[in-house]
């Protein structure tokens, strides 16, 4: 994937955000999912940005990419706090320029991107932040946003079967999230 190989190599990433690639695979990982420089992509809560690095400049000029975050509700919290975080990052590269911010608010009905125009819609490790009814709400969200036969790509720490979810916080039940993306209108 040239777009993507020549995104991760790029001068704005920092060392720290580089060192994390052997680790995180953003190429294999975004390629998994079908992932084209012409694709409208959405990823939900971009947070530092990490992958918002990769994924804007290999869709910069052909493609578009959303980032539904957090609204900056002008208080002092996490969410406000990373939004503005985000915005200032953005406005940190010209890789950054095309880069369309939404709002996403946990566990209430988000507009992600406009109605059946993502091709692919992707989430980070975010499911266990979310929980039950957060997940349920996003994949309803995120089923709205995509195109028929588009693509939604959840990443996260699988919980090992048997394992219960208190027993190990961060890790999210693969078979549940499926039977929450199927709920949603997926299959």
């Amino acid at each position: 994937h040239e777009a993507l190989n020549k995104a991760v190599s790029g001068d704005h990433r920092s060392a720290k955000n580089k060192a994390r690639d052997q680790y995180r695979h953003p190429v294999e990982t975004i390629s998994f999912f079908g992932f084209s420089p012409e694709m409208t992509v959405v990823e939900i809560t971009p947070g530092g940005g990490w992958y918002t690095e990769v994924l804007a400049p290999a869709l910069k000029g052909k493609g578009k990419l959303y980032g539904a975050h957090y609204p900056d509700t002008g208080e002092d919290n996490y969410y406000s706090n990373s939004r503005k975080k985000l915005v200032k990052k953005l406005a940190s590269h010209e890789v950054f320029s095309e880069v369309v911010l939404t709002d996403f608010v946990p566990r209430k009905q988000s507009t992600l991107a406009p109605k059946g125009s993502a091709d692919l819609v992707l989430t980070f490790r975010n499911l266990h932040n979310w929980k039950d009814a957060g997940v349920e709400q996003v994949f309803k969200d995120a089923y709205t946003a995509l195109k028929p036969g588009g693509v939604l790509g959840v990443v996260e720490h699988r919980l090992p079967v048997g394992v219960s979810p208190e027993k190990a916080v961060g890790y999210v039940s693969e078979a549940n999230t499926i039977k929450q993306a199927k709920a949603a209108g997926f299959r």
